[in-house]
């Protein structure tokens, strides 16, 4: 997992795949509001084409001034939002539509698994689960760091 700490060496540096493949440069990362972890990465190569992926970092690593993402480039190319211009900033459903297309879970759903566990008071998505009535799209719980804080 990425550190809030490699936040500053981590943007502009180049992506790859656990194989060796180059998927791109690091354009940006979104970090949780809550907890200011790093959660997602947006890739962008011009020479390929690929135009702004968003991928999450759970499992990815910094290693030698290289991010090492854990997903086929294949996989990486088809996610949603590819071209989306969010601003900065995924919304919830965007983000839920990222989670599915990764096969991963969304982690507040790991940790809220048992009653009066994790960041069941400071969940923003909870409460807008609960009471925005399909407002998701417009709510975001991610925003882009800012190196160096």
């Amino acid at each position: 997992m990425i550190t809030v700490q490699e936040l500053t060496a981590m943007v502009g540096c180049a992506a790859y795949t656990q194989q060796g493949q180059r998927v791109g440069g690091v354009d940006y990362v979104l970090v949780d509001d809550t907890t200011g972890r790093p959660e997602w990465v947006r890739i962008t190569d011009s020479a390929s084409g690929l135009g702004g992926v968003f991928v999450p970092l759970r499992h990815a690593a910094l290693e030698d001034q290289r991010l090492v993402l854990p997903y086929a480039v294949s996989l990486i190319e088809q996610a949603p939002c590819a071209a989306l211009d969010c601003d900065r900033v995924l919304s919830v459903a965007q983000e839920q539509k990222l989670f599915a297309h990764y096969g991963i879970r969304d982690a507040r759903e790991e940790v809220n698994a048992e009653p009066g566990a994790g960041w069941g008071q400071m969940d923003r998505a909870g409460a807008i689960r609960e009471g925005a009535a399909g407002q998701e799209t417009h709510v975001s719980r991610l925003r882009a760091a800012q190196p160096g804080q």
